[in-house]
Parts: structure tokens; sequence; C-alpha cells
């Protein structure tokens, strides 16, 4: 090998790593992901009966956290709660009949935490997941739209980022930062 050929080798090398080292990764806040699930979780009562003939519309793809990878279970939490977080923006809650049943205190704790979080990563590129995740929401904003099927389209809404975030910190908790500063 000519030295030429060496260092061409070595700064491709160099060049590889530069790439790995650059891409932003982000370590979500354990205790806040942690507190923003039981809040989540506490809102109401669990998944209603007569909503169940909604869940062919709206399924949550499976396959979102089968990754084992910190930075796709970091993307995939983030931009479902992006994803929730703009549904929450754009849509209002249905009142009266069909309402849902949330408690009022908690939901407003679970959406400052959801934008603390969000705050948190704002350098993630979330194309990736956003492609994934994109027919969910889709889904969802289709049964929110509807007057008679708009609570269960938010409790829907409700499971699927609640099984995200168990799932996450169950299968992945290793991926969250877990120290006392946030």
């Amino acid at each position: 090998m000519t030295p030429t050929s060496v260092l061409f080798i070595f700064l491709q090398l160099c060049c590889l790593q530069m790439m790995l080292v650059s891409m932003p990764t982000c370590k979500l806040p354990g205790r806040v992901v942690q507190n923003t699930h039981n809040l989540l979780r506490d809102l109401g009562e669990p998944f209603p009966v007569h909503c169940r003939q909604y869940n062919n519309q709206i399924l949550f793809p499976d396959s979102a956290l089968s990754s084992g990878s910190c930075r796709w279970t970091s993307l995939v939490v983030y931009e479902s709660l992006r994803g929730a977080g703009l549904m929450f923006e754009e849509h209002e809650l249905p009142e009266g009949e069909g309402r849902v049943t949330w408690d009022e205190q908690k939901l407003d704790n679970y959406l400052n935490l959801q934008d603390r979080l969000l705050s948190t990563c704002l350098q993630l590129n979330t194309t990736e997941a956003s492609g994934v995740l994109s027919p969910y929401f889709s889904n969802v904003t289709a049964v929110v739209e509807q007057q008679a099927s708009s609570s269960c389209g938010w409790e829907a809404l409700r499971r699927d980022v609640l099984w995200v975030l168990n799932s996450a910190l169950r299968k992945h908790r290793g991926c969250f930062n877990w120290t006392r500063a946030h």
C-alpha cells in the first residue's frame, strides 16, 4: 500500500467517525417521561368498551418500538408526543354528550410535561419516525373529526401514547437520562 492510499483510508475512517459522533441523539429525562406516563394513565378510566369498534381504524404500528436502538426509541417517543401535541393544538376535546371524562388538572399537567419533553430534544431529526407514525396520526385525526366518534379517537390516542411510553420505559429504560438534574 502506498502512503497516499493509507492516508486516503485514514481520512475516510475519520470522516465516518465524525458522522457517527455528530449524529444528534437525545436522552429524554426518564423521570419526566415516567411522570408523563403516570399522568396520562391517571387521566381517566381505561379504554372504553364502546370505542373498541374503532380499533380497526386506529392501529398503532406494532413495529414502532421493535428496534433496540436508543436513538430509534427516542425518536418514536418524541414523535408520538409531538403528534399528540399537534392533536391537542388543532382539535378541541368533545364537550357535552360523548365527551371524554378526563381530569382537567391532570390533563393540564400532562400537557405541560409533554411540552417540556418536546423542548428537551428540539435538535432531533424525526423525519424517519414521522414517516412510520404519520398514517397512525392521520387515522386518529379522521376519527376525532367525526362528531359521533370524537371521544373514541381521543381515548385511542391516549391509549397508544401510553403504550409507547410504557413500552419504552420498560424495554428501553437505559435509553433515558435518570439523573436528578431534570
